[in-house]
């Protein structure tokens, strides 16, 4: 049962991300050597009110970590109130609802995908559905079926764009305790943040493609969705 919850937090001079991916990890990993992992996260910003930690489950077996140990400060965010549950549904609801031909999508952070060592911005839909299409095939297909979508011919495309790219310098590992200059190694990422207007224009189901574009919030979109990339919303309809 995909679910999606948050603890408020103050907003963080920095944010760094491997940091509260090595404690988010502690707290919900079952398997650390696992191709898909069943969680996501992102910093959703509130304004005036300070911020969000997201963290979207795709697995309810880990409901009840999220309330286990979870210290007052995870790394570097000082958590301001007890964890929250936003939303939940089981994986054959993501499949009911609006069956337009048209999907508006919202990345509250940006969204990358990897093409060979680059990390790019642009959030083509056969790069965005196919990532939320990988994710339903590894922990909603048993329960609810595969998703059938065949994007070989574009019968999706971009209607509207309103949002910018950035780039941001990601550490991927720990300063090194012996030896060397205290470095990390780290990676160049692209990412767009905004909104996305995508529709149909060819042979597609759109209940197909609603029901990926309703997983989105639950898994997120792309890359380094365990670094806090790829944090989505989707206006109701």
């Amino acid at each position: 049962m995909p679910s999606l919850w948050q603890w408020p937090c103050t907003k963080p001079d920095q944010l760094d991300r491997r940091a509260v991916f090595t404690a988010l990890a502690r707290l919900l990993d079952v398997d650390h050597r696992a191709q898909h992992k069943p969680w996501s996260w992102t910093l959703v910003d509130d304004g005036d009110q300070g911020c969000a930690l997201r963290v979207g489950l795709l697995d309810v077996a880990l409901v009840p970590r999220l309330h286990q140990r979870c210290p007052a400060d995870l790394a570097g965010l000082r958590l301001t109130g007890p964890v929250e549950q936003l939303t939940a549904c089981e994986w054959s609801t993501l499949r009911e609802g609006h069956r337009g031909r048209r999907w508006d999508i919202t990345f509250v952070s940006p969204v990358t995908f990897r093409h060979g060592n680059q990390f790019l911005p642009w959030p083509a839909p056969s790069a965005v559905l196919g990532s939320l299409r990988r994710t339903w095939q590894a922990f909603g297909a048993a329960e609810a079926g595969p998703v059938e979508l065949d994007m070989r011919l574009d019968p999706i495309v971009v209607f509207g764009l309103d949002g910018a790219s950035r780039t941001e310098r990601v550490e991927l590992d720990a300063p090194r305790r012996r030896g060397g200059d205290g470095s990390r190694g780290a990676v160049t990422v692209g990412g767009f943040l905004g909104n996305v207007t995508y529709g149909l224009v060819g042979e597609a189901d759109p209940a197909e493609v609603g029901a990926l574009v309703r997983l989105a919030p639950f898994a997120g979109v792309g890359a380094y969705t365990l670094r806090g990339f790829g944090g989505v919303a989707v206006p109701a309809r």
